[in-house]
């Protein structure tokens, strides 16, 4: 009976410790539990929290290019036109230069052939020197008393051997008469025996529309005529000595233009 009861007393203590072990498992289930549960909530958060980093930092570097992209857009195609506009004016500025050189005066001495024309109120026959103006084209004769010539300033000056006489031809380039009319007065301002106004020439020397004056002394004046958008200007000046001969002389240079 007493082996009994002490071998029941066993298992009731094996059961009581049974029971409180099992009772400590339990609480530290409990325990590991709850501390899976909150490393698992800050995994979540600090994943949460990688992936808004990482998708702000995207936003970010997507702004940045954007920018970078309309920036290089209003900064870097005027540049490029700038660079056109300056390419431009450097061939609109050599187109400039090589027309003004085309456009430089020179002179073409032709054939001579032989004319007659009145002198000191005789018919006299002379040699004429057939001369071209370019690049303007401007056909013209010289009679052979003026036989030297030379070009400055844009103009062609013939005279005599004597340099008792000379005749002066410029073009004036896109001009009007009456520019150039309005010019030649203040050329001639000396306090002259005798001053003409400015008349039109006749349309029997040449077809061209022009103007006319004569000073004096010394006898000198000017004709101009409007050729295409270009005119021509005729100065010319002489001694009382050699003034016979060069009324007519003048008057066949200018029947001679065209």
């Amino acid at each position: 009976m007493k082996y009994n009861e002490d071998e029941l007393q066993k298992e009731l203590k094996e059961l009581k410790i049974s029971g409180s072990i099992n009772q400590h498992k339990k609480e530290s289930m409990k325990w590991t539990i709850k501390e899976h549960a909150r490393k698992k909530r800050r995994r979540r958060k600090y994943k949460q929290v990688i992936v808004w980093a990482s998708t702000a930092a995207a936003l970010f570097l997507a702004c940045i290019v954007l920018f970078h992209m309309i920036d290089n857009n209003q900064s870097v195609l005027p540049a490029d036109d700038h660079g056109e506009t300056e390419h431009e004016n450097s061939i609109h500025h050599k187109q400039s230069a090589d027309t003004s050189e085309e456009m430089t005066l020179s002179v073409h001495e032709g054939e001579t052939e032989k004319k007659t024309i009145p002198i000191e109120g005789m018919e006299e026959e002379v040699t004429v020197t057939n001369y071209v103006i370019e690049p303007y084209g401007i056909h013209y004769q010289m009679e052979e008393f003026l036989n030297n010539y030379q070009v400055e300033d844009d103009a062609v000056k013939y005279s005599t051997e004597a340099e008792n006489a000379w005749i002066r031809l410029e073009v004036a380039e896109n001009t009007i008469l009456d520019k150039v009319i309005s010019d030649m007065e203040t050329q001639y301002t000396a306090d002259f025996f005798y001053k003409e106004e400015p008349t039109g020439t006749s349309q029997e020397e040449n077809q061209y529309e022009g103007i006319t004056q004569h000073f004096s002394d010394p006898p000198q004046g000017y004709y101009a005529y409007q050729i295409g958008e270009n005119v021509l200007i005729i100065q010319y000046e002489y001694t009382i000595e050699a003034g016979d001969g060069m009324g007519p002389r003048l008057q066949a240079l200018r029947k001679s233009i065209k």
